[in-house]
């Protein structure tokens, strides 16, 4: 006797009306653990693992798996992808507000002179980075060299390099701040 899957596959559309009765909760429960911040996602998330599960349902095999397990890998797989999708896009959300806020707020002389001094200030504190560092900051600033990029022209993993800009930074931004309080102006940009 064939699975429902195995029936889909083969063209009973009856078989699917019973794949949504008995998996439709399964599949509803995890949309909502996966996309709990993101509800209104959650019906076409839904919808996308039915046809998902309609697509690839010859591809079911029961001698490697139940029917229910099959079918909660698809809605895994596909729920992961809708997850990532919304933190994207709220990423790039985020990252328009800021850059509005930015655009919008004026930049007065002094501001500027301020920011020009630090920068200054900072360009100097880069020169004081150990070696591997400040080589790593310069062949990804300067040179616009990937992570991979760096790691083959120094020889060194990819996880080195990494963490030697990770370093770089991390010491820059805490010169910036030493800076920028020296200089009369707070961390968040605004003028003390």
């Amino acid at each position: 006797m064939s699975t429902r899957l195995e029936r889909i596959a083969n063209g009973d559309e009856s078989a699917v009306s019973e794949i949504l009765d008995e998996y439709s909760g399964l599949v509803w429960r995890l949309a909502n653990r996966y996309l709990d911040r993101a509800k209104g996602e959650i019906d076409d998330a839904i919808q996308d693992v039915f046809v998902e599960i309609w697509l690839s349902a010859k591809r079911y095999d029961r001698t490697k798996g139940s029917e229910a397990a099959f079918i909660a890998t698809v809605a895994h797989r596909r729920l992961i992808d809708h997850q990532r999708r919304v933190v994207s896009r709220r990423k790039v959300s985020r990252a328009q507000e800021v850059q509005a806020k930015i655009s919008d707020s004026p930049i007065t002389p002094i501001r500027a002179a301020v920011h020009r001094q630090v920068a200054i200030e900072i360009a100097g504190k880069f020169d004081e980075l150990p070696d591997e560092e400040r080589q790593a900051l310069w062949l990804a600033v300067h040179r616009g060299m990937t992570h991979r990029q760096i790691s083959d022209v120094t020889e060194s993993p990819i996880g080195t390099v990494k963490s030697r800009l990770r370093r770089g930074l991390i010491k820059l931004a805490r010169k910036a701040g030493d800076e920028t309080l020296e200089t009369g102006e707070s961390s968040k940009g605004g003028v003390a």
